[in-house]
């Protein structure tokens, strides 16, 4: 039994608009990515302060355009973990706990029992094997 198609009006990463025959099920998903993605960018707007070492570094993240940015954005996503399972095991464990769990480098040491600045060399060292292998 086939099911019934309604058009959509969707719009491309790059801004240009197309017109899309989908499933009523994939319309309510695509309204329901759009509503949560309007919900991150309110969100979004707000700053995030976040303490580091004692200094304040404010930052503002950017909101997702739409579905097309979001797919970009898991491929990128997708890289980046990649690149990061090539880092020595000290590494990745010093980066993930950096910038995706939130830690200082001086909380790390105190968690490693090591001296802050190895941590911060380490990390430095971490980042810049990452930008070599993300351009390569």
């Amino acid at each position: 039994m086939d099911k019934p198609l309604v058009e959509i009006m969707y719009k491309l990463a790059d801004g240009k608009r197309i017109r899309l025959e989908v499933t009523s099920e994939v319309k309510d998903l695509l309204e329901q990515a759009d509503r949560q993605i309007r919900s991150q960018r309110r969100q979004d707007r707000r700053r995030h302060t976040e303490y580091v070492d004692g200094l304040t570094d404010t930052t503002t993240v950017l909101p997702q355009e739409d579905f097309a940015d979001l797919i970009s954005r898991m491929d990128s996503y997708k890289r980046l973990y990649s690149a990061i399972e090539k880092l020595n095991e000290t590494q990745r464990r010093r980066v993930i706990l950096h910038y995706f769990g939130g830690l200082t480098y001086r909380r790390i040491a105190e968690l490693e029992s090591v001296n802050f600045k190895t941590v911060a060399e380490s990390v430095a060292t971490a980042r810049e094997k990452l930008r070599q292998y993300l351009t390569d």
